[in-house]
């Protein structure tokens, strides 16, 4: 990605189900640092627009880098590699200028990834070989989405012409990730997290399967038979 955003891998996307405790190699690029609390309120200069956005980015850009390192140690096939490769080096450039752009504007920006944002890392860290890649995809198809919907509301309803300009450069690289990561999830029969696969999905739990609409109309038809031997038992009654 070339300076992209996502995940919400939210994630959330993306897409992007997961508290595995991770080890303590990886516990510090995890952990939460308590100035990410104030982190989105950076200087009376910037609306909360601007100062929202900026936060956002730069914990993607976290998420991202972290995960990029681990995708390129873990991940199954070259396709996925290949992803990691290319959203790590793009998202540390942006973080390099988003870190550039907050010193000019006196705001302080989150040392460390949103809570869900670490929680997809605990489930990549206890992952391997193909649910590895798999886990990955989805994080980065839904995470990339959410960045993109973020993005485009900056550049539309922010403020500062710095940090919509910062957008406006962001969204290509969102889009450019968004794309390979669906490629690559095609090329690799991955699901984005949440769709149907045939197996027990939303879409196939909205619409009963024929079998069950059988059952279903052969018990009405019974009871409309019992209820018809009942009224004529009466009317010789009667």
């Amino acid at each position: 990605m070339s300076r992209c955003a996502a995940a919400a891998l939210g994630g959330a996307a993306v897409v992007v189900a997961l508290a595995v405790p991770s080890g303590a190699a990886h516990a510090a690029p995890w952990s939460i640092d308590p100035a990410q609390q104030s982190s989105g309120s950076a200087t009376a200069a910037l609306a909360q627009q601007d100062t929202a956005f900026m936060t956002q980015v730069a914990q993607v850009n976290l998420a991202e880098i972290t995960i990029g390192k681990l995708a390129l140690q873990k991940a199954a096939t070259a396709q996925v590699r290949s992803l990691a490769q290319e959203t790590l080096t793009d998202h540390q450039s942006a973080q390099s200028k988003l870190e550039q752009l907050a010193s000019q504007k006196g705001a302080m920006l989150p040392s460390s990834p949103n809570a869900e944002q670490q929680g997809i890392g605990h489930q990549l860290e206890s992952a391997s070989g193909a649910m590895f890649d798999t886990t990955y995809l989805q994080a980065q198809i839904a995470g990339h989405q959410e960045a993109a919907t973020q993005t485009r509301a900056e550049i539309a309803s922010g403020h500062d012409a710095d940090v919509q300009n910062y957008a406006k450069d962001f969204l290509p690289v969102v889009l450019k990730h968004l794309s390979d990561a669906e490629a690559a999830a095609k090329a690799l029969g991955v699901a984005p997290k949440g769709a149907n696969t045939g197996s027990g999905g939303f879409v196939e739990q909205a619409h009963p399967r024929a079998a069950d609409l059988g059952l279903v109309v052969a018990g009405l038809a019974m009871a409309a038979g019992a209820g018809v031997v009942l009224l004529r038992r009466r009317q010789r009654l009667e």
